[in-house]
């Protein structure tokens, strides 16, 4: 024993009195003890750093080597290491029988050993969180965040269990009782582990997602999944978490599939004033032939037309034979219009289809997909269909509902006034 070998020598120490020899031996045994671990664990350290942060490691291992610099992972492999000396070392540092200091010093050491593999084992999640935890396509965050939570658990269980001198199953037993309080406490964890499982399983969530969800304001770029919360930036760059176990429980909308398709939906309609639509007389037909994107549509719906009024002996009556109208028409021109555009996806369904007819007039509706994603082409092409389509509407005799504003009402007041001036 080192403490034996201390005491000799300072057995001839003629000023220290002979009961105090022990426990100033026994310190002085536990104080080197103490010394050469942390002077251990160090140097360890050190070589650690020397092999690891080489250039040639570096070079050949650059992200690994960012994640065990990240998670601090030397330091632990350090502490790990000195912790199994400690182990060794224990016995001929510290005496275990008739030691003053001995009953302390065991509980310490063997806390010491499971605080610093309990370090380790967090490092190494804490790598693989680094290197794998944001996978775009598989989240793995939450499970190593669970991982931290059982580690963190199973350490707390052995350091009380060495506290009280008890075997952990001892220990766990008498959890046992507690285990309400415990669901009670680890709710949000639990629920965010099993929706977490939900999500990657299922493949409904994934960082760089847009997602959006009107029951917590989101509508934005997923940025982070963690155990509990998703993180969402939206697009006015604020930042709202949101529980994980709520994008299980409720409905939200993700976005990816719009974006891996390469086209995104144009669906809007314009709603026409019902009183504009009307026949193609001859000079509104004669206007509109002139139109190189339907004068095909109008030169075959023409002949189609005359040919059943021809055989069912209809000379001039609007009701019986059949007409062209100018809405039909202009539908007719709306299409041929979006299948000339190249900013539309035309293996996509394009189509323009009246809607049920509303106190707002009849919704013409376009029904078709850009051939980009991106959200600002994706609006100035929209813009643009629309822009053209209501510019060319009054060459139809068609004209959009709108509602009176304060500017129509004061110009029909003005055109009666000017009426009755002039009967009077």
């Amino acid at each position: 024993m080192f403490a034996e070998l201390i005491e000799k020598g300072l057995s001839a120490l003629s000023f220290l009195p002979d009961k105090y020899l022990s426990f100033v031996s026994e310190t002085l045994s536990v104080i080197l003890f103490v010394l050469l671990i942390y002077l251990a664990a160090k140097f360890i350290k050190w070589l650690a750093h020397c092999f690891f942060g080489s250039e040639f490691v570096e070079k050949r291992f650059p992200r690994l080597m960012k994640a065990i610099k990240h998670s601090r992972f030397l330091g632990s492999a350090g502490h790990t290491l000195s912790a199994m000396l400690a182990i060794h070392l224990y016995t001929v540092f510290i005496p275990e029988e008739g030691a003053l200091l001995g009953a302390m010093m065991a509980r310490v050491v063997g806390i010491y050993v499971v605080a610093c593999f309990m370090m380790l084992f967090v490092s190494v999640l804490d790598v693989l969180d680094y290197l794998y935890g944001r996978n775009p396509n598989i989240p793995l965050r939450g499970v190593f965040q669970v991982g931290r939570v059982i580690i963190y658990l199973l350490a707390a269980l052995v350091v009380v269990s060495i506290l009280i001198s008890k075997k952990p199953m001892y220990v766990i037993t008498g959890l046992s009782a507690a285990g309400a309080v415990f669901m009670l406490i680890f709710k949000d964890p639990i629920l965010g582990f099993a929706a977490g499982i939900q999500l990657a399983g299922n493949q409904l969530l994934k960082i760089g997602d847009w997602i959006t969800m009107s029951s917590h304001g989101a509508d934005g770029t997923v940025t982070d999944i963690t155990l509990t919360t998703v993180r969402v930036q939206n697009f006015d760059n604020t930042i709202i978490n949101i529980p994980a176990y709520d994008l299980v429980s409720q409905p939200f909308q993700n976005w990816n599939g719009m974006v891996q398709s390469g086209a995104r939906r144009i669906k809007r309609a314009i709603n026409i004033d019902v009183g504009t639509i009307k026949f193609l007389d001859a000079d509104l037909l004669a206007r509109l032939q002139k139109i190189r994107l339907i004068s095909d549509y109008l030169k075959d719906k023409i002949s189609e037309v005359q040919a059943f009024n021809a055989t069912h002996d209809i000379q001039d009556s609007v009701l019986n034979g059949r007409h062209l109208t100018n809405v039909g028409t202009f539908r007719a021109y709306a299409v041929a219009y979006l299948n000339s555009l190249s900013t539309i996806d035309h293996s996509q369904t394009c189509m323009v289809r009246q809607l049920d007819p509303t106190t707002a007039g009849l919704p013409l509706e376009i029904y078709c997909f850009t051939a980009t994603t991106d959200w600002g082409k994706y609006e100035n092409i929209q813009s643009d269909v629309f822009d053209h389509l209501y510019s060319v509407m009054p060459e139809f005799d068609l004209y959009p509902f709108q509602q009176p504003a304060g500017r129509n009402v004061s110009m029909a007041a003005r055109v009666l006034l000017g009426a009755d001036k002039q009967h009077s």
